[in-house]
């Protein structure tokens, strides 16, 4: 029986062709998507949808999901690179120096992330974990939407700020209330989890905290300028 270090190194192993698999998907959609932003998020979305596709299916037959827990790490590590060029280009052009905070928050995030993620391939009784994890991914889906629709259609405010409502409400129902009734429903097996592993998990918890705090300040921001312009409108009538 393979050790558990020695079974992650021949996993890793495993990783190249993922991490290739990742950069073939990018330098598609670029062909048809010269924004990077766009491409990334494009990415991005499909490793989303293509988890939580596979989680729900490997979990209904009762598979075994490390072969999809690789994927992820493999997508982790490839934007995790991309991520730290964007910070060490913003040494050589401060005009996109204002991006370097949040990349580095995303970087940070990846990293914890797939500290988790080796968790899950090695520890037992990582169903929790499993769990929280395909919530956080579906979480994420209007993320992706909002973001799509902000980057290619700009000019259609009314319909961004639809979408960022219906983010708030989605991403703080499965990032907040569902994560808590998993905690909470599943204690006793934190309580088992290492010391590092429970770390790791209340950060990436707070990040999502911050995250939602974040879009509520946004909402707050869209619905003062729709009662401005609807103000104005009034006003021109």
């Amino acid at each position: 029986m393979y050790t558990p270090f020695l079974r992650s190194m021949l996993n890793l192993l495993h990783l190249i062709p993922i991490i290739t698999f990742w950069h073939t998907i990018t330098t598609e959609i670029k062909k048809h998507k010269p924004n990077t932003d766009v491409v990334n998020n494009m990415v991005s979305a499909i490793h989303c949808v293509g988890y939580i596709v596979q989680y729900n299916y490997n979990y209904s037959y009762n598979y075994s999901m490390n072969y999809a827990i690789h994927v992820s790490i493999g997508y982790y590590i490839y934007d995790l690179i991309y991520l730290l060029r964007s910070i060490y280009a913003t040494h050589t052009n401060p005009a996109i120096k204002s991006s370097a905070r949040l990349s580095t928050i995303f970087a940070i995030h990846h990293i914890v992330g797939m500290y988790l993620l080796y968790d899950m391939l090695i520890l037992e009784n990582t169903g929790p974990l499993s769990q929280i994890y395909n919530l956080a991914e579906i979480s994420n889906l209007m993320l992706y939407v909002s973001s799509h629709l902000y980057k290619e259609y700009y000019t259609h405010k009314n319909v961004i700020s639809i979408s960022e409502f219906i983010q708030l409400i989605w991403y703080s129902y499965f990032r907040i209330i569902q994560v808590s009734v998993v905690i909470y429903q599943q204690k006793s097996f934190f309580i088992e989890y290492s010391v590092t592993c429970n770390c790791c998990f209340i950060m990436l918890y707070a990040m999502s905290i911050a995250w939602t705090g974040k879009l509520v300040k946004k909402n707050i921001v869209n619905i003062a300028s729709w009662n401005r312009n609807k103000a104005s409108t009034a006003t021109n009538d």
